[in-house]
Parts: C-alpha cells; structure tokens; sequence
C-alpha cells in the first residue's frame, strides 16, 4: 500500500495545501494513506469508496473528509472516469479559522465527528449535495483550484478566504440535510469511552462541552454525571489531562517555544496553559523541560499522560 507524505503534494511547509481534479479510468483502484487531510468531491461517474476495510458506493454530488493516517481508496465502476476534486491541506493551514468554525455545532458535526463515527452500519457517511448545491460547490472549488494553478499575487490568502467560504456552506448543506451524528444507540458506558477516544483524536479543538452532550444525545445535567461516574473525573478534567500530556512529549522532544505548544495542545491562554500544567505535573513548563531529557521519562508529580 502507498504511503503519501506531505512532501508528496503539499507546496510548502507555509503553505501547506493542494488541489487537483482528477480523472480516475475505468477499473481503477489505488488502496493508500496520507499525512495530511484531504477533501473529496465526486464531479462525475460512479465508483466504490474504501475506507477501513468497508465500502461505499459514491457518485457525482458526495462530498467527505479522510483523516490523516486512513486506509482507504477508490475502485471506479462502468465505463466512465470517476471525476472527484481532491483537496489537501494540514490543519496548520487554517489554524486560526477552525478554531473560529469548531464553534459551529454543523461544522463539527461534518468535519470532525461524522468521520470520527464513520461505520457500516447505515451510518451516512459522506455529504450528499442537491443538484444546485453541487453547481455552487464546483464553482467554489474551480475558483480555488484556478488560483492554486495560477499563483497570481495574493492568491494564497484568496486560497484560504474561499476554503472557508466552502467549509461554511458545506456546514450548512449538512445541518439541511443530515440527521445529527450521535452515539446514542450506544450504552451509557461506551459512549463515555468514546467520548474519551474522540477527545483524545481532537483535544487541540475548542470543542465546547455543549456541543459533546448534543452529539450524545444527552442534556447537560445527564451526561456530566454518566462522564463523571465512568471516567472518574470531570469531561474538562480529562480534556486537560490529555492536552498536558500531549504538551510533556512536545516539551521533551522539540525546541518549540512554550506559547507555541499551549496553542498546539489547544490552550489560547499561555497563562492558563501554565497553571493547568503545574497543577498536573507540579513543575511549570519551563522546569519540566529544563529536568528532562530525550527519550528518558523523568518523575513528576501526578503524570497527565492518558492513554
């Protein structure tokens, strides 16, 4: 299996993006994975979606996310090209503005939990777009893809304003449309532990806790009790907790500065970022990295690594 780097397509360390339309031939198939997130829209013919070991059917229309690091490819069926728009990018890309949208529960629910809870089961996986809906959608992605070929001045920022004009209206095409992603057909205790699992995979978004117990299917008052009574500590509790010791491997293992990595583990406040780390670890982030060193795991207070 082929194993894409960001090397691969992305034009630069600043810039890290791409987009391309393809035209995959008739029994086609091309099974990989990839360092970066890609976004794909169906343009035209049909074919077979693998991810995970699962198939899906796709056609002109469907649009949906893969995530760094999936198994998954295309089998192209009839005798038409599969046409899809392939759209690739690291979250670096767009730092400041998901923070913005991972505050739109339809976003969310699109770009981070839909694929999160991908699954065989009938689950819809994928963003179905209206005939009009899809006209205005290749329209955007033409705009951008005309821009990335063209490299005119300005064009990386004019890139980046019409992602996120494509994002927003993509989010409001999946609250039309889709019911609410939810792990409420689940029992209480293995929604909490996929809870945990999500978090762990997001715990640098400033996904609101409002916006966790909607996806659950609960209120807030239920699922801050069932969180509490499985996991034994609070859902912000746990958050911090693996944020910290996300931000103790950064610390250990780059020279990255401190304001720097309470950003990457998803702490706008380098303050707060500083106090949380001394009440888990009992040391600030400087004296952390100062007594540690690569590769040796020192003794600290309460470790805040979970995993």
């Amino acid at each position: 299996m082929i194993v894409y780097t960001k090397n691969d397509f992305l034009e630069s360390p600043d810039f890290p993006f791409y987009i391309a339309l393809y035209a995959h031939p008739p029994d086609w198939n091309n099974p990989h994975m990839h360092e970066f997130i890609e976004c794909v829209y169906v343009a035209g013919g049909t074919g077979e979606h693998l991810y995970k070991g699962n198939t899906y059917p796709i056609s002109r229309g469907d649009f949906f996310v893969i995530e760094p690091n999936t198994m998954h490819g295309y089998r192209v069926l009839g005798g038409s090209p599969l046409r899809v728009y392939n759209i690739l990018f690291l979250p670096s890309l767009l730092e400041s503005e998901l923070r913005q949208l991972a505050r739109v529960t339809p976003f969310i629910n699109f770009f981070y939990v839909e694929p999160f809870l991908r699954e065989p089961s009938g689950f819809q996986y994928h963003l179905k777009l209206s005939a009009n809906e899809g006209v205005e959608t290749e329209f955007l992605l033409d705009r951008i893809a005309g821009e990335y070929r063209r490299k005119a001045l300005g064009y990386r920022l004019l890139i980046k304003s019409l992602l996120m004009d494509l994002f927003v209206s993509l989010s409001r095409c999946y609250e039309k449309h889709s019911t609410p992603s939810s792990f409420s057909s689940r029992n209480e205790q293995t929604v909490m532990l996929r809870v945990c699992d999500f978090i762990r995979k997001h715990y640098a978004q400033p996904i609101m806790m409002e916006q966790i117990y909607q996806m659950c299917g609960m209120s807030a008052s239920t699922f801050t009790t069932k969180f509490k009574q499985v996991v034994g500590k609070t859902f912000i509790e746990f958050r911090n907790e693996v944020r910290i010791g996300v931000s103790r491997e950064l610390l250990r293992n780059t020279d990255d500065k401190i304001i720097h990595i309470a950003r990457e583990v998803g702490f706008e406040d380098v303050s707060q970022f500083n106090k949380v780390f001394k009440q888990l670890t009992g040391t600030t982030p400087g004296q952390y990295r100062a007594i540690s060193s690569p590769g040796v795991l020192k003794s600290v207070k309460g470790s805040g690594r979970t995993r």
